[in-house]
């Protein structure tokens, strides 16, 4: 019926919003700065090279989003690194949001 048709399913729970952030990771007493890709409501990909975080497994996000006056900061944890358009990054995964 559909030639080429490949059956396949979406596993992601979230959809994701292409959006250009300004990110602070916190790592130890070091913060880097870098800008998200995209973002959803369960994670986002940080445009970031994976050698700059070291072994990190997770870290704190601090995302500064327009129209509002204090950043959201949460933890989070690296799920992979890629390359997005040929640009290298990591994908985290949110764990909870800081009441900062």
């Amino acid at each position: 019926m559909f030639e080429g048709f490949v059956n396949y399913i979406e596993k992601r729970i979230f959809r994701r919003v292409d959006a250009e952030l300004p990110v602070d990771l916190e790592l130890g007493n070091e913060t880097v700065q870098t800008t998200s890709s995209n973002i959803s409501c369960g994670g986002m990909f940080l445009l970031i090279d994976p050698d700059k975080l070291g072994d990190q497994h997770k870290l704190d996000v601090v995302i500064h989003l327009p129209n509002r006056k204090n950043p959201v900061k949460m933890s989070a944890e690296i799920l992979r690194s890629e390359s997005v358009d040929d640009r290298r990054g990591v994908a985290v995964q949110f764990q909870g949001l800081y009441n900062d």
